[in-house]
């Protein structure tokens, strides 16, 4: 997410930190994380489908249209950023520009999305009206509900590749979270949760999904939900894993914390404003965030930067 919001768009961008702090959280997705939900994982949006984009937009337009940011990714090669918002999911196209990955989400709030690395035209996303599939790059979406409570009611949602299986996690509020090993053709209840989750990541190295809840930062092992403590820390808006280095970060009201070798600790770099939003960054951009401001930041040599390509 970058700049520049009229004040309705502001005020609401705000209203809804504000809400995301009162329950001690977040992330799509998306997440990432809503702007602290969702957060994304282990996934690469890719820079062909992203390029190929008309860019007819700018970011003011994309915070007006979409009114709340709900997480963002950044490509590898570090050229774009995604946003996914209220009213569908857009990319950063070069030049200031940005433009919708698809028309028809634009009537979708995107709380999260996957792009499989190995078929990079295949994309999940979802959101409070379920989960959307498309096999062509975002051309054509199908809804892939099938287990999923009706309505869906999804505030975050994760994709992960294990070898030949594509596994989502979904987080339908009041239930708890589904999962799909599938590729999203059927869904089924893994963990029941009595608690708000606003953003989720998966681990592959660890096999294991975090969850950043109403309550505290929990992951799942063996199915048992166990906590982390972060040392100095209160409010948890986001999480994320770095798609390269594998590590954990969490966006709170002190910093970005890195759990580094199992300990926890709180970055140097210190962002311009407080960061709601946390992803895996691309070349040698190590994160990416979102202020309350609606502003992108990228941490790059240990400094936190505005984006603005």
């Amino acid at each position: 997410m970058s700049k520049g919001r009229d004040v309705k768009s502001m005020n609401s961008f705000l209203k809804w930190g504000i809400g995301v702090i009162a329950m001690l959280q977040l992330v799509g997705c998306g997440s990432n994380s809503s702007t602290g939900s969702g957060k994304q994982i282990n996934t690469t949006p890719p820079t062909v489908t992203a390029a190929a984009l008309q860019g007819n937009l700018t970011y003011q337009d994309v915070l007006e249209l979409g009114a709340t940011i709900h997480n963002l990714m950044m490509t590898d090669d570090a050229r774009q950023i995604w946003v996914g918002t209220n009213a569908g999911l857009y990319s950063s196209a070069g030049g200031g520009t940005w433009g919708s990955l698809s028309t028809d989400l634009e009537q979708y709030a995107i709380e999260g999305w996957f792009v499989d690395p190995d078929d990079p035209k295949q994309i999940f996303v979802g959101g409070i009206d379920g989960v959307l599939h498309s096999t062509d790059g975002g051309k054509k979406w199908t809804s892939v509900n099938k287990g999923l409570p009706e309505p869906a009611n999804i505030s975050s949602f994760v994709g992960n590749r294990q070898g030949d299986e594509v596994r989502l996690f979904a987080f339908v509020s009041g239930e708890g979270i589904y999962q799909s090993r599938d590729g999203a053709q059927s869904w089924s209840l893994w963990q029941p949760m009595d608690q708000e989750v606003f953003a989720m990541d998966f681990d592959p190295e660890q096999d294991r999904l975090y969850v950043a809840a109403q309550f505290s930062l929990l992951y799942n092992e063996e199915g048992q939900w166990k906590t982390e403590e972060i040392p100095g820390a209160q409010q948890i808006y986001s999480l994320a894993i770095n798609r390269r280095t594998g590590t954990l970060a969490v966006a709170t009201e002190k910093g970005i914390y890195e759990k580094i070798k199992g300990e926890w600790r709180l970055l140097d770099a210190r962002s311009p404003e407080k960061l709601i939003v946390i992803a895996s960054g691309g070349e040698d951009t190590k994160w990416v965030g979102i202020g309350e401001s609606a502003l992108i930041y990228k941490l790059e040599d240990n400094r936190w930067v505005k984006w603005n390509e």
